[in-house]
């Protein structure tokens, strides 16, 4: 049985094609106009900052039925309406989730799917608004982007890329969108030719749109708990050599087939073989070059995810938070607009314990060598969300942390695997892998024995 937790804690759209088109009413009969969608915005708009200064109960309240929504919908879009799915965002402050549809017209029938995923939804908290292009659409040029970007066939640096939050078309996320925007119109390179900025977006059949990057850079590994014992949890400190800072235990997992106890950290972290321990001696003193508890060896790794698995001593699905141990009790994607955290074990030695109000901005990027994350040798795909209301992002050492969302009660839901980041300077933000993800690439699922 682990030891219980002490404490718990934790753009405005253009005109056009972006105008609103309609909003449900709870029993999907009819489509309720625009006008009585800002009514019911103005009622409980809240700004980013009161979000965030929110109690976590508080803040868990609000988003609950918005998250039932969008893992509905979500759902619903990788599956029997993906024809028209565009994306989706929950929007905490206007107390909807605002959904994007290539054909607006078909909204009843998004509806119904959500709702043969989970009756209990609440449609009349459900906008739809147009979107350019469907996501399985956008995400198949993302992944030509990222192609072309490894071959180096692309004049400029693209930090990420993915489809726009709000299915209006590719983003690219750069590091000057004036300076990309002039080089791409004046030559753009694909595999065979050279062409035109409006020729590559006709290759793949998508809008462009660019956006600043987030200028990651290589950093060496992990954080949070230290010299932690069996069963270990997300969070932990871990290391497999005990010098650098090391890398963060983040899932704590099972084999679905026997049951047998697996730990999920960063795929970047080790090479298959290598043994991993806990960190050693005086906490924080990541000089010192000492092993503590061995943790396991890692067996496998999926680079897609950024994701390896750490075989050996037993879990147990907490995560190490600020004062004590919390229970993970169960894992889901993440979605536009939500609010995260992570347990980085470096951050906590910096003085950053358990980094919250992390919005999810973008929820399906792809980041590697080639594109924002220059630390991996791979492409990842993953989640990119801003730290708000002047946040903390993530420090080297974070890689492999649990990041979570806390819901109603203050239970903790796993999200994924931190694979990098940037500190509390500029715009700081976290890129993560999904758990669901991980879990279906490995056979595994949590290992809820608190």
């Amino acid at each position: 049985m682990r030891r219980k937790a002490l404490v718990a804690r934790c753009g405005v759209l253009a005109a056009g094609l972006l105008a609103a088109v309609a909003v449900l009413p709870a029993g999907g009969a009819q489509a309720g106009t625009g006008a009585a969608g800002t009514a019911v915005v103005a009622a409980g708009l809240l700004t980013d900052a009161q979000l965030a200064a929110l109690t976590p109960a508080a803040l868990a309240a609000r988003l609950a039925p918005l998250r039932a929504v969008a893992n509905a919908v979500g759902a619903a879009g990788r599956g029997p309406v993906a024809d028209v799915y565009g994306n989706l965002a929950i929007d905490a402050g206007s107390d909807l989730v605002t959904v994007y549809l290539t054909d607006p017209a078909q909204a009843k029938r998004v509806l119904t799917a959500a709702r043969a995923v989970d009756p209990a939804i609440d449609g009349g908290l459900i906008r739809f608004l147009p979107a350019a292009a469907t996501h399985a659409a956008l995400d198949a040029a993302a992944r030509r982007v990222v192609a072309l970007a490894d071959a180096g066939q692309l004049p400029v640096h693209v930090d990420l890329v993915g489809p726009a939050a709000d299915a209006s078309g590719l983003e690219l996320d750069v590091d000057d969108t004036v300076a990309a925007r002039s080089a791409l119109t004046a030559t753009a390179t694909t595999a065979t030719t050279t062409t035109t900025a409006t020729s590559l977006a006709a290759s793949l059949g998508v809008p462009l749109v660019y956006k600043p990057g987030h200028a990651l850079q290589v950093k060496s590994w992990a954080d949070v708990k230290w010299h932690d014992s069996t069963p270990f949890i997300g969070g932990d400190a871990i290391t497999g050599s005990g010098s650098g800072h090391g890398c963060t235990a983040g899932l704590p997992a099972v084999r679905k087939s026997d049951g047998h106890p697996i730990m999920i950290t960063a795929a970047h972290c080790y090479g298959v073989g290598t043994a991993v321990y806990t960190r050693a001696g005086t906490a924080g003193d990541y000089s010192n070059g000492l092993k503590g508890n061995y943790v396991g060896t890692v067996t496998a790794r999926v680079q897609e995810w950024d994701a390896e698995t750490i075989d050996g001593a037993n879990n147990n699905a907490d995560e190490s938070d600020t004062t004590g141990w919390l229970p993970l009790t169960s894992f889901a994607y993440s979605y536009n607009g939500d609010y995260v955290c992570h347990d980085g074990q470096r951050s906590f030695f910096m003085g950053h314990p358990t980094p919250c109000n992390i919005k999810v901005s973008n929820q399906d990027m792809y980041c590697g060598p080639s594109t924002g994350c220059p630390g991996l040798s791979y492409t990842a795909r993953g989640v990119w969300g801003n730290a708000v209301n002047n946040g903390w992002g993530a420090a080297g050492g974070d890689s492999g942390a649990t990041i979570f969302a806390v819901g109603s009660g203050g239970v903790r839901q796993a999200r994924g695997l931190l694979s990098d980041g940037t500190p509390g300077d500029g715009t700081p933000g976290v890129f993560w892998t999904e758990a669901t993800d991980i879990f279906n690439a490995f056979g595994l699922t949590l290992n809820p024995q608190t």
